[in-house]
Parts: C-alpha cells; sequence; structure tokens
C-alpha cells in the first residue's frame, strides 16, 4: 500500500470510528475522532466534527468545522452551516449560508433562510422563503408559515398549512397544532392529542396541565410541569409556580418555581414572584421583582409596582 493509500484508510478509520461513537451518544469522544481525521485533510471529516460539536452545543465551533467543510467541497455542510449561525446569532451569515445551500441544490434550506430573514427584519422575504419551502414540502418551512401567518392573524390559512406539516408526519407540527385546537377551543376531547405532543413542543405541554388543572386533576398537572421544569423548558416554569401557591399553597415551593423561570429567562415570573412577595408580607422583596420585571418591559408588573409605591408612599 502506498504512503497516500494509508493516509486514506486511516483516515476512513478515524471517520469510522468518529460516526460509531457519535450513533451511541459519545459526541465528545467523536469530535476527538473526528478531530484528527480533520486534521488530516477530510472534507467529510470537518462536517461530521461540527455535527458532533453541534450535538454538544458548542455553536462557535461548530460554525468554524462547517465552515472548513463547505470551504473544501463538502456541500451538504452548508445548511448546517447556516443552523449553527443562527445559534449564535449570526443573522446575515446565516442568510448567506442558507442560499449558497439552496444552491448546491439543498431544498430544506427554504425554512432556515425564511428564519435567517426574519431575524433581520425582513418580514416579507422570511414569509415568501418559508412558503417556497412549504410548496416544496418541507414540514419545517410549513410550521414557520403556518407562524408567521398566526402573527398577522391569518389563523384559517395558518393552520391549513400547518395541517399539511402534520399530515406530512411531522410530530412538532403535530403538537403545535393540538397546542393551537386547545387554545381556540378548551375542548377536553383534545388531551390524547396534547399529550402526545407534550415532548415536541413546550407549550403543549403547558396546555395539557391546563386542561388537567381545569378538570381538577390537579397532581396530574403538577406532574406533567414538573417534567417540564426538569427538561428546563422554561415555559413549565411560571405555570407550575401558580399552580404551587393557589392549587397546593406551597409559597415556598412556588417561589422557587418563579426564580427558575426567571433563570430560564421568562421575564413574566418576576410579576408573579413579586404578587407572591406582596401577599406574604415582603413588601421590599416584592418591590424588588416588580422593579426588575417593569424594567424589562413587563407592563403589568409595571402596573403593580405603582400600586404597591402608591401604597407605600
Amino acid at each position: 500500500m502506498t504512503r497516500d493509500g494509508a493516509a486514506e484508510a486511516e483516515i476512513d478509520d478515524l471517520i469510522n470510528r468518529g460516526c460509531d461513537l457519535a450513533e451511541a451518544g459519545d459526541h465528545a469522544a467523536a469530535v476527538v475522532a473526528f478531530g484528527r481525521a480533520a486534521a488530516r485533510g477530510s472534507a467529510l471529516a470537518w462536517f461530521n466534527l461540527g455535527n458532533s460539536l453541534a450535538e454538544l452545543r458548542r455553536w462557535d465551533e461548530a460554525v468554524q468545522a462547517y465552515q472548513r467543510a463547505a470551504a473544501d467541497g463538502e456541500d451538504d455542510a452548508w445548511l448546517n452551516l447556516a443552523i449553527a449561525l443562527l445559534h449564535v446569532e449570526r443573522w446575515a451569515d446565516a442568510e448567506e449560508a442558507a442560499r449558497e445551500a439552496l444552491a448546491a441544490g439543498d431544498r430544506a434550506a427554504w425554512a432556515t433562510l425564511g428564519t435567517a430573514q426574519l431575524e433581520q427584519g425582513q418580514r416579507e422575504e422570511a414569509r415568501a422563503a418559508f412558503r417556497r419551502g412549504a410548496e416544496l414540502g418541507d414540514p419545517d418551512a410549513a410550521v414557520q408559515l403556518a407562524w408567521s401567518l398566526r402573527e398577522d392573524g391569518d389563523l384559517s390559512d395558518a393552520q391549513s398549512w400547518l395541517q399539511r406539516a402534520v399530515d406530512a408526519g411531522d410530530a412538532h407540527a403535530r403538537a403545535v397544532l393540538a397546542c393551537w385546537r386547545w387554545d381556540e377551543t378548551r375542548d377536553p376531547v383534545l388531551e390524547g392529542e396534547l399529550r402526545a405532543g407534550a415532548d415536541r413542543h413546550p407549550s403543549t405541554r403547558v396546555d395539557l396541565a391546563d386542561l388537567l388543572r381545569t378538570a381538577g386533576r390537579l397532581e396530574e398537572a403538577r406532574g406533567v410541569l414538573e417534567a417540564g421544569a426538569l427538561r428546563n423548558e422554561e415555559e413549565s416554569w411560571r405555570p407550575l409556580g401558580s399552580l404551587l401557591a393557589e392549587e397546593f399553597d406551597h409559597p415556598v415551593a412556588a417561589a422557587a418555581a418563579y426564580r427558575a423561570g426567571i433563570d430560564a429567562g421568562d421575564l413574566h415570573c418576576h410579576h408573579d414572584l413579586g404578587v407572591l412577595l406582596l401577599d406574604q408580607g415582603d413588601v421590599d422583596g416584592a418591590i424588588e421583582q416588580l422593579l426588575r420585571g417593569a424594567e424589562g418591559g413587563d407592563q403589568l408588573a409595571a402596573r403593580v409596582l405603582r400600586q404597591v409605591l402608591d401604597a407605600e408612599s
């Protein structure tokens, strides 16, 4: 075997080893194997390295790996690069990478292109991209188009596109549709659909808990929300706090849930925690939380804060 042949065999062995590790879920070890192959000049290894880095949510490094793979001729890397760039909020670069993916024939890039455009305030262009992808049969694009239409009040057309994604077998779209239907109808017959979609869409989990709470099945509702909390779903913390405070009379546990929601990024938990502290007589703590919510733009927190300050003056 020639030296070049031996080098190629070593690269192939490293890539195969990395793929085996990635399939087993050991992406940290896969990164090592793919990295060694990439260092020997393999565009495919750079691509696979990017995939494992993305699984580890090491987005900046994933971007670099995908860029190298794309530059070395791995066309499949363009879409993954665009997605990674979205994660690091480099919207214009993501748009450019998505266009490269489309030029390479990857029709799944329309949804990513639309997202990048939407983040740059290009609403009409984004909707056109979502529509183009949806018309080509991409369920992700159909879901994005549905959300865009819903935000503009076109509920019928939005549900129609979402249903098309459901009909194509998209489990996430099915979960979102169940969520929308519950919000619209409050029909308890939707429990099965909401339960099926709870792990697919955080708001669907919240709606399932709402259905259970409405039906008086409080322990079940608590379990559903606690499952979301264990997954660190931002959407679950606030309704969990409300349930604990109002139905179980556990103010300490409720306060902990609201604080966890704040840490997860839910601005409105400041208001709920402030009201809870106010009910417990902790006026200073309440003012602190309401002020933080108001400073973040929560109008309800601002209104309650004014009422508390007026009462204190």
